[in-house]
C-alpha cells in the first residue's frame, strides 16, 4: 500500500531540502546518524493519510495547503511576559521557554542542584544515549516521529535522580508562528527510582501569524517507584497546526499520569503510547477536547501492558460545536503473560450542533486470563431537563449552558491531584466555554 500523502508532497520535498542546508547546524554531534536515518524512513512512508488505520478519522491534508519547512535559527520575537504566565498560571515555577524551537534563555529559569537537572536539551543531546530517543521506527504510523527525529532543535532536558521530590512545578512553554513554519522540538524526561516531579506543557502560537506547524515529541523515562503528573496542553490560534507525541516507559511500581487538553488550532493530534516494562506499574490517562468552527481534534492512546500486575485507566471528553470535529482512539493490548491486569477505558462526547462530529473508537485486545478490563464510549448532546431546571431558576439559555458546559469538563479535571496541573488546565477551558480567568 502506498502511504505517503501525495497532496503534501511539496511540504515533504521542502523537509528534504531543508536537511541538506541545517543538518551540521543541528544539535547532537553523535546524532547524524540518527537523524539522517530517520529522515530516510520519513521519506519512504511520507505523511500519513487516513489509509492508516491509525489516522482513519484524521487527515493531514493541511500540510498540503500551504508549504511547511523548518528554517534555521534566527533572532526570536518579543515575547510578552504577561502573556507567559496567562498561559501557565502557575506560582513558583520552573520555566523553560522555547520560541520556534530555540532556548529564550531571558524567559527561562532553568534549575540545576543536587539530583536535579533542568535545561535545554540542545545542550544535553551529547550526553544523550541515542537509545532513549524516539526515532519513529515503528512504522508509517509514526512518520511524525520519524520527523521529529531528523529535525529536532530544541527543548527541555529533564533529569531527576534517584529520591528526588522536586516540589516545584516544571512549565515548558512552546511558542511557534511565522510563515509556513515548521517546528520540531523534543523533550526528555527521566525520573529516577522513587523520583517525583510534575511537568507541564503548553503549546500556542507566537500570534496571530500565518499558520505554523508544531510536531512535538516527549521520551520518558520513569525507573521503578517514580511519579509523573504530565501536563500537555494545545491552545494554538486559529489555523494552527500541532502533533503531539509522548512515548511513556514505565518501571517496576511507577506511576505515570497524564492530561492532555486541546482547546485552540486548526487541527491537533495529542498520541500517547505507553508501555509497562516491569510489574505493579500504574497509568493514568485523562482528557479533553474543545472543539468549534471547523477545529478537528485528535486524541490517541496505545498503552501495552508487557507484565503483570499493571493498571491503566482512561477517561477523556469532547465537547464539539459548529463543525467541530473531536477523534478518541484507545487501544489497550494486554499480552498473554500480563496477568492481572486491571485496565478501564471511557470516552464521553457532548455534540452542540447538528453538524458537529465524534469519532469514538475504544479498543482492547486481550491476551490473557485473569484480567480486568473494560471500555465504552458515549455520543449525545446537554439534557434539555437540565437547562430547562436552570432557567427555571433565573439563568438565561447561555449561562445555563456554560454551567452544564463547565462541570461536565470540571469531571474530569476533578481527578487531577496536583493543584499546579489542575489550575493550568481550569484557566485554559474557562477561556474556551468564555469564562473569565481570575
Amino acid at each position: 500500500m502506498n502511504t505517503r500523502s501525495q497532496p503534501s508532497s511539496e511540504t515533504i520535498s521542502a523537509h528534504v531540502a531543508a536537511f541538506d542546508r541545517l543538518a551540521v547546524s543541528l544539535p547532537g554531534t553523535g546524532l547524524a546518524q540518527l537523524r539522517a536515518d530517520a529522515l530516510d524512513r520519513f521519506k519512504q512512508t511520507g505523511i500519513p493519510t487516513r489509509r492508516l488505520e491509525d489516522w482513519k478519522f484524521t487527515g493531514l491534508d493541511a500540510l498540503g495547503k500551504a508549504v511547511f519547512s523548518p528554517a534555521a535559527a534566527g533572532g526570536a520575537p518579543e515575547v510578552d511576559v504577561a502573556r507567559l504566565d496567562a498561559l501557565a498560571p502557575v506560582a513558583n515555577a520552573v520555566r523553560l521557554v522555547f520560541v520556534n524551537g530555540c532556548f529564550a534563555e531571558t524567559l527561562s529559569s532553568p534549575l540545576t542542584g543536587t539530583g536535579v537537572k533542568v535545561g535545554p536539551l540542545a545542550r544535553a543531546l551529547d550526553e544523550v544515549d541515542p537509545d532513549a530517543l524516539s526515532q519513529g521506527d515503528e512504522g508509517a504510523a509514526h512518520a511524525l516521529v520519524a520527523l521529529n527525529a531528523a529535525f529536532m532543535s530544541d527543548g527541555a532536558a529533564i533529569d531527576l535522580a534517584a529520591d528526588t521530590v522536586l516540589d516545584r512545578p516544571i512549565v515548558i512553554i512552546d511558542l511557534s508562528g511565522g510563515d509556513g513554519m515548521a517546528v520540531h522540538t523534543r523533550n526528555l524526561i527521566r525520573l529516577g527510582t522513587r523520583a517525583s516531579a510534575t511537568v507541564i506543557e503548553v503549546h500556542a502560537s507566537l500570534g496571530p501569524t500565518a499558520p505554523a506547524f508544531s510536531n512535538s515529541v516527549a521520551d520518558i523515562t520513569l525507573a521503578e517507584g517514580a511519579a509523573l503528573w504530565h501536563g500537555r496542553i494545545a491552545a494554538e490560534d486559529e489555523g494552527a497546526l500541532h502533533h503531539g507525541h509522548a512515548s511513556v516507559r514505565l518501571g517496576a511500581d511507577a506511576d505515570y499520569a497524564s492530561f492532555a487538553i486541546s482547546t485552540g488550532g486548526a487541527l491537533s493530534r495529542q498520541e500517547s503510547d505507553v508501555r509497562f516494562t516491569a510489574t505493579g506499574g500504574r497509568a493514568r490517562l485523562y482528557g479533553a477536547y474543545l472543539a468549534r468552527g471547523h477545529q478537528h481534534m485528535d486524541h490517541t492512546t496505545r498503552v501495552r501492558h508487557d507484565h503483570p500486575g499493571c493498571t491503566t485507566d482512561e477517561l477523556f471528553k469532547g465537547v464539539m460545536e459548529d463543525h467541530g470535529h473531536g477523534v478518541f482512539q484507545g487501544l489497550v493490548h494486554v499480552a498473554p503473560q500480563a496477568f492481572g491486569t486491571n485496565a478501564n477505558q471511557k470516552n464521553t462526547n457532548l455534540l452542540l450542533s447538528d453538524r458537529a462530529v465524534a469519532d469514538s473508537k475504544p479498543e482492547l485486545e486481550i491476551l490473557a486470563d485473569d484480567v480486568k478490563c473494560s471500555h465504552g464510549a458515549t455520543i449525545g448532546d446537554l439534557d434539555p431537563d437540565e437547562i430547562f431546571y436552570l432557567r427555571a431558576r433565573g439563568l438565561d439559555g447561555d449561562a445555563a449552558r456554560r454551567l452544564l458546559l463547565t462541570g461536565y469538563v470540571e469531571d474530569v479535571i476533578a481527578r487531577v491531584d496536583d493543584d499546579a496541573l489542575a489550575t493550568v488546565l481550569r484557566a485554559h477551558a474557562a477561556r474556551w466555554l468564555g469564562q473569565e480567568v481570575t
